[in-house]
């Protein structure tokens, strides 16, 4: 009870504190001024109406305060900023806070007369702030450029605000929105509210950010659009594509459109297949007629009844020639560069059987919103949600091997065409383009603004993962997920239960036996080898090592003395999963006792040092994250080592932890490569969840040695994250846009 009482006491120590300098804030709100002085690629231009030179759109300033020292927390930052080229002005806060691959980017709003005035969230160790004005090399004026300190309350009005007054224009948001607000409220208090309101801070959770990113990142001009022109005649391979697209009742203005997106690609070997599917609008079919005639490279079929999408589609299937086959719905858009896109990866992957791309969503007014950025191929992933969907495009021999679409998995189609070709490729011969190529149609009754308006949708995608499985990993079952989109396998285990090695990880022996009874009374059941280990910084490989030398479990399981299970499912969920073959690490999500997560997966390049960080590391437990992937099953680059479920034989063939190289920091990461290189898969479930028992702090960054090491074992794939898009932000652990993409646009 003391420790509670303890607890209790430091927490109101820390809100008296917190609300002593809310009260101090709002009175004195401390202003510091900031001199801009010439960083990577700034010189100064002296004369004239401007006073720099920026070489190119990486050109940097660094913002160094006159006297004061750098601002924390809340902040308002402002300045003037005047550009010689128009539209050239787009500037970005670097926030430095001296760890490798730790700095966050942050866009800044520019208003019409070149005044900023933004609102941002600054971490407490921020080492240096620098800015990237432009977005091309241009001659620039940066004037009256103060931060100003700003309490956590007036920051919680002026950022829910704007967000309040979008969501009046967009309702059909406000379900979202209240779920993440709420959700922080009650696992975080007003820290946790506190915290999402620093992640929209930081153009994580704005609803404006996708528009900037979009109009500096994903937008052509002309003279992108000659440079693709250019390419596509320098290809030595030039397939036909068919895009294969079923209508039904569609209303002329999103069929036209849908139409229009594929007469305007950049890539010109192509050919509209599209069957309409009895519909009984007339317009349909005139529009097909008007379209067939102007181009014939479109053409279509009537079909004579209806039979829905999945017939409608195999009819438009019937039609195709092209060697790849890409799947377009009728109210849908391709980007201008989508077949260009894909056909470069076909000639740098002439044997790929399915290319996909990222995606977005498309209001009627033509705005874009709630992008999927996706990762490379995820089997784990792909069966917990549809990864691949748009662009999904697909060697027509594949699709005709599958038998095409199967009539009685309307809503789930695609879905379950993918998995079929799939189980007749190869991983390798899955590729991702990086790219958001196709556009959904947001408007009422979409999947597109709510999966739930198809329920049918979710039941058919069940079916066709379950035969999947049954197919592929037989005794694994579906189960539904946190949403209707999302999905959840259970696999199997073997009987008798096989049994478990749990080695407790703890700074003090004592510590670790003094928590035995409450872990033994998780096992509920399981045969389990308890072992206590003292796991102090400098020794836990050797430690963790030794204590797995002789343990008789076939599986072993490292754990935080610390963490407590919540739920009864965490050991069969571990287990079931590190015994599948494929399979080398196993992680669980693990919360703060304040029920934040803490960790979710690790991703190389993110975090302390720029090793590896949890890109979902502070969101309410119930979060979801970006499209669902804080919520479900899927392979990592790496788990943490405070709970990691390995089959001891696989551990012992990697020969353990290195305790040489790496006794303490970055062991877990690298063990789970080491399994990569052998083959081996790390995976990451939602489904087993621990706690913290004590209250959590701020993790120390790792020694700038370990960090060395390696990097230096691993320097030819610390850069080649698989499972973080390149749009996604490495840097702090926090998931946001990357300015810029990490590859040339």
């Amino acid at each position: 009870m003391s420790d509670v009482h303890e607890g209790r006491r430091q927490r109101l120590i820390r809100l008296t504190r917190e609300a002593a300098h809310e009260v101090r804030m709002g009175l004195t709100r401390p202003a510091v001024r900031l001199t801009p002085e010439p960083g990577t690629g700034m010189t100064a231009d002296s004369g004239g109406p401007f006073e720099w030179h920026a070489a190119s759109a990486g050109a940097l300033l660094s913002l160094t305060p006159d006297a004061e020292p750098l601002p924390t927390g809340w902040t308002e930052l402002s300045f003037r900023l005047r550009t010689e080229a128009p539209g050239a002005a787009a500037p970005v806060l670097i926030v430095d806070t001296g760890l490798a691959g730790a700095e966050q980017s942050i866009r800044l709003p520019l208003d019409a007369h070149g005044h900023v005035r933004a609102l941002v969230r600054l971490p407490r160790d921020v080492l240096a702030l620098r800015l990237g004005p432009v977005s091309r090399a241009t001659r620039f004026r940066l004037t009256d450029v103060r931060a100003v300190r700003v309490g956590r309350t007036e920051a919680a009005l002026r950022t829910t605000l704007p967000l309040a007054l979008r969501l009046v224009r967009e309702p059909q948001r406000i379900p979202q929105v209240a779920r993440r607000y709420l959700g922080a409220l009650r696992t975080g208090g007003l820290q946790g509210v506190d915290g999402v309101l620093g992640q929209k801070s930081q153009g994580s959770l704005s609803l404006e950010s996708y528009d900037d990113w979009v109009a500096r990142y994903d937008t052509l001009t002309d003279a992108d659009r000659e440079s693709l022109r250019r390419a596509v005649d320098a290809l030595s391979w030039k397939p036909l594509v068919s895009v294969v697209m079923p209508t039904y009742d569609t209303p002329e203005v999103w069929l036209r459109r849908a139409i229009d997106s594929v007469l305007a690609q950049l890539y010109p070997h192509w050919e509209l297949c599209i069957a309409d599917d009895a519909s009984r609008q007339p317009h349909v079919r005139a529009v097909l007629e008007d379209y067939a005639r102007r181009d014939a490279r479109i053409r279509f079929v009537v079909r004579p009844a209806n039979g829905h999408i999945s017939a409608a589609s195999n009819s438009a299937l019937e039609l195709a020639r092209g060697g790849f086959i890409a799947l377009l719905d009728h109210d849908d858009e391709l980007t201008e560069d989508a077949l260009v896109r894909v056909v470069e990866a076909l000639n740098a992957h002439p044997d790929a059987d399915i290319v996909y791309s990222d995606e977005d969503k498309i209001e009627p007014e033509g705005r874009r919103f709630d992008p999927y950025f996706k990762p490379a191929f995820n089997l784990d992933l792909f069966r917990t949600q549809n990864l691949i969907s748009h662009l999904g495009v697909y060697r027509t021999e594949r699709v005709r091997e599958v038998g095409g679409f199967r009539v009685g998995f309307e809503g789930s189609q695609d879905h379950d065409l993918a998995l079929r070709v799939m189980e007749r490729t190869a991983p390798e011969r899955i590729h991702h383009v990086p790219r958001v190529l196709y556009h959904w149609r947001a408007i009422p009754g979409s999947t597109a603004l709510d999966v739930g308006e198809k329920g049918y949708a979710s039941t058919a995608a069940r079916r066709a993962l379950q035969e999947h499985l049954d197919r592929t990993a037989p005794g694994a079952r579906i189960e539904p997920g946190p949403n209707a989109s999302l999905h959840r396998v259970r696999h199997p285990l073997p009987m008798p239960r096989p049994r478990v090695t749990a080695i407790l990880q703890a700074r003090t022996a004592s510590d670790a036996t003094a928590r035995l009874d409450a872990w033994g009374a998780s096992a509920h059941g399981w045969d389990v080898d308890w072992r206590v280990v003292e796991a102090t910084p400098e020794q836990a490989s050797t430690s963790a090592n030794a204590a797995a030398r002789d343990a008789p479990g076939d599986v072993l399981i490292f754990l935080d003395a610390d963490l407590t299970p919540d739920g009864a499912d965490w050991l069969p969920e571990l287990v079931s999963q590190a015994l599948r073959p494929e399979v080398g690490a196993v992680g669980a999500k693990l919360l703060t006792s304040e029920g934040l997560v803490e960790h979710a997966g690790l991703v190389l390049g993110m975090g302390a040092d720029g090793v590896a960080g949890c890109p979902y590391r502070g969101l309410p437990r119930d979060s979801t994250g970006h499209v669902g992937r804080a919520a479900v099953q899927q392979r990592v680059s790496a788990v943490s080592a405070a709970c990691l479920a390995v089959r001891r034989d696989v551990f012992e063939s990697v020969g353990g932890f290195d305790a040489g190289h790496l006794p303490g920091a970055w062991r877990d990461v690298d063990l789970c490569l080491r399994l990569a290189a052998r083959g081996l898969w790390t995976v990451w479930t939602p489904c087993a969840v621990l706690m913290r028992h004590t209250s959590s702090t701020q993790a120390e960054p790792a020694p700038s040695a370990a960090a060395a090491a390696f990097k230096a074992r691993w320097k030819d794939i610390a850069d080649s994250e698989l499972f973080h898009s390149p749009n996604h932000a490495l840097g702090a652990e926090t998931l946001r846009f990357a300015w810029p993409p990490r590859f040339a646009r």
